[in-house]
Order: C-alpha cells, then sequence, then structure tokens
C-alpha cells in the first residue's frame, strides 16, 4: 500500500474544556491546512483553521507541511 492510501486517526484536544476530545481519520498525503480544514468540518464551533494551532511533539506544525513528513520524524 502506497503512502497516499494510508491515513490516521487522530485525536483532537482543544485547550480549553467546553468541548470534548473528538477522533478524525485522514490521509497521510495531506497537508497540515487540509487536516484544518477537516477540523473545520467536524468540530462544533465551526472553529476557522486561521484560528487553529495544531502542535505535534511539543512543535507548532506549519500548514505546508505534509501529515506522512511530521508523523514520521
Amino acid at each position: 500500500m502506497t503512502i497516499y492510501n494510508k491515513t490516521i486517526q487522530s485525536v483532537i484536544h482543544a485547550t480549553n474544556t467546553k468541548y470534548t476530545d473528538f477522533s478524525i481519520e485522514i490521509l497521510l498525503s495531506l497537508t497540515i491546512y487540509d487536516f484544518k480544514q477537516k477540523i473545520t468540518l467536524n468540530h462544533p464551533t465551526k472553529l476557522n483553521s486561521k484560528d487553529q494551532h495544531l502542535i505535534y511533539s511539543g512543535k507548532l506544525i506549519v500548514d505546508k507541511n505534509i501529515l506522512n513528513q511530521v508523523f514520521n520524524k
């Protein structure tokens, strides 16, 4: 199976406790920006992607990064 077909299941945790965590499945070949767009579609408040800050391993992830590059480091 190529990377373009692989997906990951990611748990989204909001910094405030007003909303519960939720899970999203997304292709590893997409960008962080695409991931943020999917979060927007699934989050109860439809949070704008410009207002989202994704952190992985203690580092802020840039929108142009591809998910596979981020999670395989």
